[in-house]
C-alpha cells in the first residue's frame, strides 16, 4: 500500500481544519457573559483561567466552545473532541504565530531607514553578525519566547516536526559522513548536546519579562561556543577539523547555487571554497565608518578583481570560461530555455556568440555619426532581422519563440535607436 497519498491527504485536511479554526476564531465574537481582555503572549497562561466545557454530544458544535485565550485549556478542548494530536499542534501554532507576526513586523520595520546601511554592513548576509544588532536581539528575544511558549504548551519535542528532526540529523550526519565511523558517533553526540545547550539558552531568555541578552547572557553563550570548539579539537584531527569547516562553512554551497553550466570536480571546489571564504570575510573591512565612499570602491573593486585573478589561476583558462558563463545572466537565460528543449550546451555558445556580435554591430551603428537617422533606423532593423534568422538556425523556430518570451528582450531592443 502506498502510504504518501494517505499521510499527505491527511495533512491537507488538517490543514484545512485548522484555517477553518483559526478562520471562525477571527469571525466569532466570544460569550457576551465572559468577555475576555486582549492580552500579549507572553501572558496567554493565566494561573487562574476560565474552564471552557467541551459540547456534550447531540448538541450544535460552536467553535467558541473549544476555543479559549488560555491555550492549555485550548489544548485540552481540541484533544477532548477527538482532534487528531496533529491537528491540535497546528492548530495552537496557528494560534502563538498569529499572536507574534504583528510584533515581529514592528521589529522588522523599525529598522527599514537603515536597511541600506546595513547591507553595506553585510550584517543581512553574515549570520555572525546577527546577534550583535539592535533589531537582531529583538528578534532573537521574540524567537526564544514565541519557542518556550510553544514549549510549555505542547511539549519541548513539538519545537520540531518529526519530519524536521530527521531532515536535521540527515544533514547533520551527511556533512560527518567521511569521518571514521567511531568519531562520527561522538561528533554528533557533541552537536547534539551543543544544540541542546543553546536551545536551554534561548529559552532562559524568552522566560523573563522583555527576553533581552544581558552581557551575562552573551557571555554564557560564547562559552558554550568555546567548550564546543575545544572538544571538537579534542576529538579531531588538525586536518579532520579543517575539512568539517570547510563543509560547514557559509560559502561551502557556492556551487549549488550556481544557475548552471559549470559543475565543478571536488578539486575544482576544494580549491575555489576557500578563496570564496576568504573574499567574504574580507569585505567586512569596508565597514569600516572612517572609509569614504571613493575609498570604499576603490577596495571592494580591488577585492573583486584579486579573487578573479585567484579563481583563473586555480580553474585555468577553460574552465575559467565556463565558470564566468555560468555567473552570465545572458548565457543564464539562453541556458534555461535551451535545457528545456534538452539541446546540447554547444547551442547555447553559438547562440550567445550571435548575441554579442548583434549588440557590438547594434552599438556601433548607435555611435555612427555618418548615418541619419532613417539609414540608423533602417540598418539596426536589418540587424535585429538577420539576428533572429540565425537564431532561427540555430535554435529552431520553437525554442527561439520561447526564449523570446522567457529572457530574448533584447531582440527587440537591437532595432532601438538609443
Amino acid at each position: 500500500m502506498k502510504t504518501w497519498p494517505v499521510i499527505g491527504g491527511s495533512l491537507l485536511l488538517n490543514a484545512i481544519l485548522a484555517a477553518a479554526i483559526i478562520l471562525s476564531l477571527r469571525k466569532t465574537p466570544p460569550p457576551a457573559s465572559a468577555p475576555v481582555a486582549a492580552a500579549p503572549a507572553s501572558s496567554m497562561i493565566s494561573p487562574s483561567p476560565p474552564v471552557t466545557t467541551p459540547p456534550s454530544p447531540g448538541l450544535p458544535f460552536q467553535w467558541n466552545q473549544i476555543a479559549s485565550p488560555d491555550l492549555k485549556i485550548y489544548r485540552d478542548n481540541l484533544r477532548a473532541i477527538g482532534c487528531p494530536e496533529l491537528t491540535v499542534r497546528e492548530i495552537i501554532r496557528a494560534v502563538i504565530n498569529e499572536n507574534f507576526r504583528t510584533r515581529r513586523r514592528d521589529i522588522l520595520a523599525s529598522f527599514q531607514d537603515h536597511y541600506w546601511d546595513m547591507v553595506l554592513r553585510r550584517e543581512l548576509v553574515r549570520r555572525q553578525w546577527l546577534p550583535r544588532t539592535e533589531w537582531g536581539q529583538a528578534l532573537t528575544s521574540l524567537a526564544a519566547e514565541r519557542h518556550q511558549l510553544i514549549a510549555d504548551v505542547l511539549g519541548p519535542d513539538a519545537l520540531a516536526t518529526e519530519a524536521g528532526r530527521q531532515a536535521q540529523q540527515a544533514d547533520g550526519e551527511q556533512k560527518i559522513s567521511w569521518l571514521p565511523p567511531d568519531k562520527r558517533a561522538r561528533m554528533l553526540e557533541l552537536q547534539e548536546k551543543y544544540r541542546q545547550q543553546l536551545a536551554d539558552w534561548a529559552a532562559s531568555l524568552g522566560s523573563r519579562a522583555n527576553g533581552a541578552p544581558t552581557p551575562e547572557d552573551e557571555a554564557a553563550r560564547q562559552k558554550l561556543q568555546r567548550d564546543f570548539d575545544d572538544a571538537e579539537k579534542q576529538l579531531l584531527t588538525p586536518q579532520e577539523l579543517a575539512e568539517l569547516h570547510l563543509r560547514e562553512s557559509d560559502v561551502a554551497n557556492w556551487a549549488a547555487s550556481l544557475p548552471g553550466g559549470f559543475n565543478p570536480t571536488e578539486d575544482e571546489w576544494r580549491s575555489l571554497t576557500p578563496l570564496r571564504s576568504q573574499f567574504e570575510a574580507s569585505q567586512s573591512a569596508l565597514a569600516d565608518p572612517d572609509l569614504t565612499d571613493e575609498q570604499r570602491a576603490a577596495q571592494q573593486d580591488e577585492l573583486q578583481s584579486n579573487f578573479v585573478n585567484s579563481v583563473q589561476e586555480a580553474l585555468g583558462p577553460d574552465r575559467f570560461a565556463q565558470y564566468q558563463l555560468a555567473n552570465d545572466d545572458q548565457y543564464q537565460a539562453l541556458h534555461n530555455v535551451t535545457q528545456r528543449y534538452s539541446l546540447p550546451d554547444s547551442v547555447v555558445a553559438r547562440g550567445l556568440n550571435v548575441q554579442q556580435t548583434a549588440q557590438a554591430l547594434a552599438d556601433q551603428v548607435r555611435a555612427s555619426s555618418n548615418l541619419s537617422p532613417e539609414d540608423q533606423r533602417a540598418a539596426l532593423s536589418a540587424i535585429q532581422q538577420e539576428t533572429e534568422q540565425t537564431l532561427s538556425q540555430i535554435l529552431g523556430v520553437k525554442v527561439l519563440s520561447t526564449y523570446k518570451e522567457y529572457g530574448g528582450d533584447w531582440l527587440t531592443g537591437l532595432s532601438q535607436t538609443e
